[in-house]
C-alpha cells in the first residue's frame, strides 16, 4: 500500500512540474512492468528487458561525451545500439526501421516523447554515437559495467571474479581484411578473441583482441593485473596448455593466485625449484638492495621473480602442481576439467549474438571496437539481472526475443 502511494505523489509530481504529461506517463506504466526475467517459460523483448536496466554507473561518463545537452538521451543511445546486438541485426537502417515501427520499443529504452511522438534518431546519428563518439571508449563502458556487475554480485552472496578461466577463440574475418592473417590450426583469416570468464557464472570480465597467430599466453598478465586494480582478487585461474610456461606460472605463484593447467606428459620434476636451492639462489644476492638475511620463503620467491629467476620460480611452483597432481589425479583433473566450459562460453556467445556472421568492419583496431561492443551487450543482461536480484544464468540472451 505504502509504495502504491508513493507512486501516484512521484507521478502527481512529474504532471505538476509538466516533467512529462500524464497521458505519457500512462503509457509509460504500460511498458514498464515489474521485472519478469527471460527464461524458456517466459521469452521476453529485448527492449522490455533493457527498460530494467539501470545505467546510473554510467552517468558521470556520459556526462564527458557531451559540451551540451544531447538532442538524444546518451543512456537511451547505448542501449539502442546494445539492443542492436542483442536482436542480431547488423545494420543501422535496420535498428531504425524496427524502432520506427515499434516506437513502444523506443520508448523503453529510453527515447522521449516530442510533439506527440517519440523521437527517434536516425541511423546517421546512431552510426556516430556508435562509431565516433564512443570510438576510442568502448573498453571503458565494458569496465564500468562489469565492475558495476560485481559489486553488485557481491551484495547478493556472489563473488564474481574469485575463479577464473581463460582461453581464446578465432573469429573469422571478413574477406579481403588485410590486417587478418591465416592461421593454418583453424583454418582460416581472421583475429583471436582472448577472455578471462568467471568460472561458475559465466560473466566475462576481461577481453581481448589479437592477430589470430599472436600468443595469447600474452594476455594473462596483462588481464590479471588489470582485474586486481579494479578490485577483483582472483584466486584460482585455469587455463591450457598453452599458457603453462615458468613465467606465468611463477607469476600466479607470487601473486596468490592458484593455477590449474595441463600436467604436461613430458614435464619432469626440475630441481631449480627446490627450496634449499632458492634460498642459496637468494643468498648469492645478500648485496643487493631489498636482501634480507631472514626473508620468508614468499619473500625470497617475489624477490628472485624480479630479479629475472622465472625458470627458478615458476619450477617451485610447478613442482608442486605435479606432485598434487600425481598424489591425486582424479582430483587435479576434476578442478582442471571445468576448462570445458570455456570452449562452451565461446560457442554461446558465436551462435548467440552471431559475432561472425554480424562482422561488418575491417582492422584490428575497428574488429576490437566490434567485439568489446557486444561483450558489452552480454554485461548489460548480467546487470539487469543483478539489479533485480537475479542470481542464475547471468548470461543467458536465448531468451531474449
Amino acid at each position: 500500500m505504502e509504495v502504491e502511494i508513493e507512486a501516484r505523489i512521484k507521478k502527481y509530481r512529474a504532471s505538476e512540474e509538466r516533467m512529462m504529461p500524464e497521458p505519457i506517463l500512462a503509457k509509460i506504466e504500460g511498458i514498464w512492468k515489474p521485472f519478469q526475467d527471460a527464461t524458456l517459460d517466459n521469452p521476453m523483448n529485448a527492449d522490455e528487458f533493457l527498460s530494467a536496466l539501470n545505467l546510473d554507473c554510467l552517468q558521470d561518463f556520459f556526462k564527458g561525451l557531451y559540451g551540451r545537452k544531447p538532442k538524444y538521451p546518451a543512456e537511451a543511445m547505448l542501449k539502442a545500439v546494445l539492443f542492436m546486438d542483442l536482436k542480431k541485426m547488423k545494420f543501422f537502417p535496420e535498428l531504425v526501421r524496427y524502432l520506427m515501427s515499434n516506437p513502444n520499443a523506443a520508448m523503453a529504452l529510453g527515447f522521449q516523447m516530442e510533439a506527440g511522438k517519440v523521437n527517434i534518431p536516425s541511423k546517421q546519428n546512431l552510426w556516430h554515437f556508435c562509431n565516433i563518439r564512443l570510438k576510442d571508449h568502448w573498453e571503458t563502458v565494458f569496465t564500468l559495467m562489469r565492475d558495476e556487475s560485481v559489486a553488485k554480485a557481491e551484495t547478493l552472496g556472489l563473488r564474481l571474479g574469485e575463479k577464473t578461466l581463460e582461453d581464446a577463440m578465432p573469429l573469422q574475418s571478413r574477406p579481403r581484411d588485410s590486417e587478418a592473417e591465416y592461421n593454418d590450426h583453424y583454418k582460416i583469416k581472421g583475429y583471436k578473441i582472448d577472455s578471462v570468464t568467471d568460472q561458475d557464472k559465466y560473466v566475462p570480465l576481461s577481453v581481448k583482441v589479437t592477430s589470430i597467430n599472436a600468443d595469447e599466453a600474452k594476455n594473462l598478465i596483462p588481464q590479471l593485473s588489470a582485474l586486481n586494480r579494479s578490485g577483483i582478487r582472483v584466486t584460482d585461474h585455469t587455463i591450457d596448455g598453452g599458457y603453462a610456461d615458468y613465467e606465468l606460472i611463477g607469476w600466479m605463484g607470487i601473486h596468490g593466485i592458484q593455477g590449474w593447467y595441463k600436467i604436461h606428459t613430458n614435464w619432469v620434476y626440475n630441481t631449480k625449484g627446490d627450496e634449499p636451492y632458492l634460498r642459496a639462489l637468494y643468498q648469492s644476492h645478500w648485496q643487493d638492495p631489498g636482501f634480507n638475511a631472514h626473508a620468508s620463503l614468499s619473500d625470497i620467491l617475489n624477490f628472485l621473480f624480479k630479479k629475472g629467476y622465472t625458470e627458478e620460480v615458476g619450477a617451485f611452483y610447478r613442482n608442486r602442481t605435479m606432485i598434487a597432481y600425481t598424489q591425486n589425479t582424479q582430483e587435479y583433473l576434476k578442478c582442471y576439467h571445468v576448462r570445458s566450459r570455456q570452449e562452451g562460453h565461446h560457442g554461446y556467445w558465436k551462435e548467440h549474438l552471431a559475432l561472425e556472421d554480424r562482422l561488418r568492419t575491417k582492422g584490428l583496431e575497428r574488429v576490437t571496437r566490434y567485439v568489446l561492443r557486444n561483450f558489452c551487450s552480454m554485461l548489460a543482461v548480467v546487470l539487469c539481472r543483478l539489479q533485480h536480484h537475479c542470481k542464475d544464468h547471468l548470461t543467458s540472451i536465448a531468451y531474449l526475443t
